[in-house]
């Protein structure tokens, strides 16, 4: 994809302080001043896949930022996952098979840019160091790092 079609994305990680205010991404979403947006939750490997595989489950409210969900698939979306966990857990270690889910979220992330539609990328964050923020899954520093590191390789000036 050409730097012209994903100049200007500014990737933020932002910390959640409380519902209807900046860090919720349930109200965010739904505020004019955050149309160019692309928010980014904390999805599962299971509703990632069916999502990818056109399975409506996909697209189903989850718990903590993953209310979102339903925006992803939305026309044009307004929110896309990442996979922090499986079969209820969160991921333990960046193995082979966690780092190629976490490139197909992020080649996913990536197409979504392409589209020009977007001049903003927000994650959620822990804290104000950027580190991904995690409530539902407990997920191996490792991960953390790496989702981050990939995000932020989005951003364009």
């Amino acid at each position: 994809m050409s730097q012209e079609s994903r100049s200007g994305i500014e990737v933020t990680g932002s910390v959640f302080a409380g519902a209807s205010r900046p860090g919720d991404f349930a109200w965010m979403i739904e505020q004019p001043e955050y149309a160019d947006t692309l928010f980014i939750f904390n999805d599962n490997e299971e509703q990632f896949r069916a999502f990818l595989a056109g399975d409506p489950s996909g697209c189903a409210p989850g718990g903590g930022n993953a209310v979102i969900r339903p925006w992803r698939c939305h026309d044009p979306p307004r929110a896309a996952g990442i996979p922090t966990g499986v079969a209820g857990a969160g991921y333990d270690a960046l193995s082979d098979d966690v780092r190629r889910t976490i490139d197909l979220a992020i080649d996913h992330i990536a197409s979504l840019l392409a589209s020009g539609r977007y001049t903003r990328v927000l994650y959620s964050a822990a804290d104000s160091g950027g580190d991904l923020g995690t409530g539902i899954f407990s997920v191996a520093p490792e991960v953390r790092r790496c989702i981050v590191d990939r995000l932020e390789a989005l951003r364009r000036p």
